[in-house]
């Protein structure tokens, strides 16, 4: 069984400060790299950052389970905005999709929520 941690903030930029602390204790204890670890807060903060991020009362909840080869972040409620862009593919076009791609090993949606995996030893 995973270790588990689970945040619920206001999805307002002094609260997302919370939530990369907790990330990065996490990360620790998996050693990740500091740059696997950058990713991921990066991955992290593009999806807090939206203004339409959440819907209903504000607030999002930051589910982080720690494994023993990966760090797995689960991210919602998200508003259907957000997630239709998540679920399009845009070409080429540098959308929110391809920036969590590019800085994570797996994005995935699962209803109103999405859930990033960083690897142990992947770049």
């Amino acid at each position: 069984m995973a270790d588990q941690i689970t945040l619920t903030i206001p999805c307002e930029p002094d609260f997302q400060s919370v939530a990369h602390l907790v990330l990065g204790g996490l990360a620790v204890r998996l050693n990740l790299t500091v740059e696997n670890l950058e990713d991921l807060q990066l991955a992290l903060e593009a999806l807090l950052d939206g203004g339409e991020t959440v819907d209903g009362d504000g607030s999002v909840t930051v589910r982080m389970s720690l494994h023993e080869d990966a760090l797995e972040t689960t991210v919602g409620p998200l508003s259907e905005r957000m997630l239709a862009g998540l679920v399009a593919d845009n070409g080429d076009e540098l959308g929110l999709r391809r920036v969590l791609a590019s800085t994570v090993d797996d994005v995935s949606v699962d209803g109103d929520s999405v859930r990033l995996t960083k690897r142990v030893g992947d770049g």
